[in-house]
Parts: structure tokens; sequence; C-alpha cells
């Protein structure tokens, strides 16, 4: 990746980015420091990478889920995806305000089925209290994403997946709590959600989701249990996905066509 940005950046190929950005300030004259240098801009590019993409991927499994195994929550999506968006095109991001349910779905999904459910370790810098407790400086902190985020006075009945949680009148209610913030670690992560909605709001608008179904072709229901590591997956998210229709199923074919040639 790191070679051919720099190939990339000789012939003007190459588009903005932080590998771009990195790979740019290397001195290639001082050959002591670029060998160095450009290492530690492959570490920051493959670090950026898998931490955005193992978090996202564990996410969108858990909306899958979701999705099959409450058709009532899918079906209101898609009526508000058919009235913002329309049959004709796919969303986009400019369709995101318009679209207040979408962007319940993604914040429940990332309350449901938390990515990281012991996020990672902190370290105080300083002394401090907090709710009485007394945390000195160097203190190792382990926050309890997984409970913030079951807590039933906060998220009442938290085993459901209810989007409707986070709206009040039609609208993101800014009083609940939003996941948001901690799900994928402390802080926001402006990037994953673009990146979420885009996904999901794709997918709802063009795809069927339902359960699986057993080698007897009956109804297979499944059950959100996430595995017991630092990044939290489904145990399991099999289901079954059909385009919604023919005119989805054409529209499917024709973004893929637009999308490059055949490979």
């Amino acid at each position: 990746m790191a070679e051919r940005t720099k190939e990339g950046m000789v012939d003007g190929g190459t588009s903005q980015s932080v590998l771009a950005q990195l790979v740019g300030r290397i001195d290639e004259e001082d050959s002591s420091s670029s060998s160095e240098e450009l290492e530690v801009a492959k570490n920051v590019a493959l670090t950026s990478y898998e931490g955005g993409a193992d978090t996202t991927y564990s996410t969108l499994q858990s909306f899958f889920v979701a999705m099959a195994s409450y058709p009532d929550v899918q079906k209101k999506a898609q009526a508000e995806l058919y009235t913002v968006v329309g049959p004709d095109r796919l969303p986009n991001h400019s369709d995101r305000p318009d679209l207040p349910y979408i962007n319940a779905i993604i914040k429940e999904a990332l309350r449901w089925g938390p990515v990281l459910p012991f996020s990672l370790p902190h370290q105080s810098i300083e002394d401090m209290e907090y709710d009485g407790y007394f945390i000195p400086s160097g203190t190792i902190l382990t926050p309890n994403t997984w409970a913030c985020l079951h807590d039933p006075e906060t998220y009442p009945d938290p085993e459901r997946f209810i989007p409707e949680r986070f709206l009040r009148d039609g609208k993101l209610n800014p009083e609940v709590c939003d996941p948001a913030r901690f799900a994928f670690g402390y802080g926001r992560r402006y990037f994953a959600e673009a990146s979420l909605f885009i996904n999901i709001a794709m997918v709802l608008h063009v795809f069927d989701i339902t359960p699986p179904l057993d080698e007897n072709g009956r109804v297979s229901p499944i059950q959100l249990k996430m595995t017991n590591r630092i990044v939290s997956y489904p145990e399991d998210c099999r289901c079954t996905i059909k385009p919604r229709d023919e005119r989805a199923r054409q529209l499917i074919l024709s973004s893929a066509l637009a999308s490059g040639p055949e490979t």
C-alpha cells in the first residue's frame, strides 16, 4: 500500500489521504530516517484500516441479525427510504438528515451488540475523584461499555432492538445518551458512523433480510449472542438476503455496472 502510494504521488494519481500525507513528509535524501518514517506510515495506515474495518464489520453483522429478527423495524425503515429517496436511485450521504429512523437504527445497532464490550484500557494522567471514588494518577481503567449500553434505567428493555428509543416527535432525541460516543471506544467516530449509514441505508433500500432456513426449508430463528473477545462479533449472523423486487434488482445491477468495468 505504501509503495503504491509513493508511485501514485510521483505520477499524480494518488488522492489525498493520511498515508499520502505521511509519505509526502519523508525526506528521501536522509536514508537514515526515511526507512523508519516509512515503517511508521505503514503502521499508522494499517492500524487505521484494521480498527475501522473490524468495528464497522461487527456492527453490520449485528444489524443483519436485528433486521432478520425484527421485520417490523425493517419495514418501517424501508418505508422511510421509499418516501425520502424514492425507488429510482440509491441513498447517498446527503439524504442522511432526512432519514431519522435509519439513523436511529444505526444507534440501536451500536447499543444492542457492542463492538468493544470492555472498550480498551485507559490510564488516568492525574489524581481525580469520580462519584465519590478517588482515582490516583496512573490507574488503569477498563470501562464496562456493555453494562452502560444495557442499563435499563437509560435504555428500557435493553435486550430488545428498539430504534424508537432514540426518537421523539419523528426526530432524533438529543436527550437520549448516544451510543456512538463510546461504542467504538471513547470519543466520536464520524467516519465509522458515515460508513454504517451508507451501508445500512443502501442494503435496506434494495434488499429484504429474513431469518435463515434449515435443511427442511423451515425458518430458523436467530438470536443475538456476542463472542467473548476484545472486538466482539455475533456468534450467528446467518440470514437470507434477496432483492426486494424487480425494480430493486435492476437498481442493484445498474449500480454495479456504473461502479466500474467487470474484473
